[in-house]
């Protein structure tokens, strides 16, 4: 598939509960952990973690470089994601963002620990086919008989 299909925001692509695998480079070293969405606002993607990370040290001290894919198979759509990462110890967003799921790694919200890791994608890529097994299997098929890997489903940029 090329590049051909209209940009599309990445709130029409990602929501709340996505889970996405976070890339950071540091130095020549590279490490990826999954992360679950906890908010997204415009092109801004928040998420709940621990502060006393080493990876995310390595974000707070500016010296990482950041990478998201994601691999949504709910809504087979699929991303790639550059951006910069910023850290909020605004209580009042933790308060916002927390949900029970992030509870199984913290001591409450009140926890010192944690931090807001914030993401300012730049853009990007995705990929996305019609949902559901059948749609995603009669996509493929149309694109077999037409001889046209375009009718597979769509595939363009991120707007950032």
């Amino acid at each position: 598939m090329s590049v051909t299909d209209a940009p599309r925001p990445l709130t029409d692509l990602v929501d709340e509960g996505t889970i996405v695998m976070f890339m950071t480079m540091i130095g020549e070293e590279h490490s990826s952990r999954p992360l679950t969405i906890a908010g997204v606002d415009g092109d801004r993607l928040s998420f709940l973690v621990d502060r006393t990370a080493a990876w995310v040290s390595a974000i707070r001290a500016g010296t990482a470089a950041i990478h998201l894919t994601v691999a949504d198979d709910r809504h087979n759509s699929y991303l790639s994601l550059d951006g910069r990462a910023s850290l909020s110890d605004d209580r009042s967003e933790i308060e916002k963002l927390w949900s029970a799921p992030v509870g199984a790694y913290f001591d409450g919200k009140d926890d010192p620990n944690v931090t807001v890791l914030r993401v300012d994608v730049d853009g990007g890529e995705y990929w996305s086919s019609p949902s559901g097994r059948i749609g995603a299997a009669l996509s493929m098929i149309r694109a077999a008989v037409s001889n046209d890997p375009e009718k597979a489903g769509d595939h363009g940029r991120v707007e950032a």
